[in-house]
């Protein structure tokens, strides 16, 4: 089977209720964050590493799907639109940054998940899978992380994290 770097496929049911349930918890929680009794900084913070992480760490299959990507990617917008908007509020500063950048970051890391994907169908012929603890194979693959997945990782935390700061 020939690997294609752009997939336009129906959403699963998975992804209906993957969308569903991000979106739900966004409703909730970031108005939480934005109320102006307490402080949230670090819920915000984790919200937007979280996204992120969840995206490469358990979404790297659905991605491939170039109508699922585009959604992420809507999503990514309003979250840059929310980051504009709250950027300069005092409450969400913190030492070095603040806690809203991983709003901001949202489609950029989309973007470079797709950019180090086809950097893996370039070099191996193969999809980006997110590697697993140990030598455990894929969750949804069948196979074990080579090199080029784990540099692909590492990559993608690295500039994750700094992206943040």
């Amino acid at each position: 089977m020939e690997n294609k770097f752009i997939n336009y496929d129906k959403l699963t049911k998975s992804n209906i209720i993957t969308l569903s349930s991000y979106l739900l918890i966004s409703f909730f929680l970031l108005p939480y964050c934005f109320q102006n009794k307490t402080n949230h900084k670090d819920i915000l913070y984790l919200y937007g590493l979280g996204t992120q992480l969840f995206l490469y760490f358990f979404q790297y299959k659905a991605l491939r799907n170039f109508n699922y990507f585009l959604i992420w990617i809507t999503i990514g917008i309003i979250h840059y639109f929310i980051f504009l908007a709250i950027k300069d509020f005092s409450e969400f500063k913190l030492a070095h940054g603040n806690a809203a950048f991983g709003l901001r970051n949202t489609i950029f890391s989309l973007l470079l998940f797709q950019f180090l994907r086809f950097i893996s169908l370039a070099i191996q012929d193969k999809e980006l899978i997110s590697p697993g603890k140990g030598n455990t194979t894929d969750l949804y693959d069948g196979r074990k992380a080579s090199i080029i997945d784990i540099i692909c990782f590492f990559i993608f935390l690295g500039t994750t994290i700094f992206l943040l700061q």
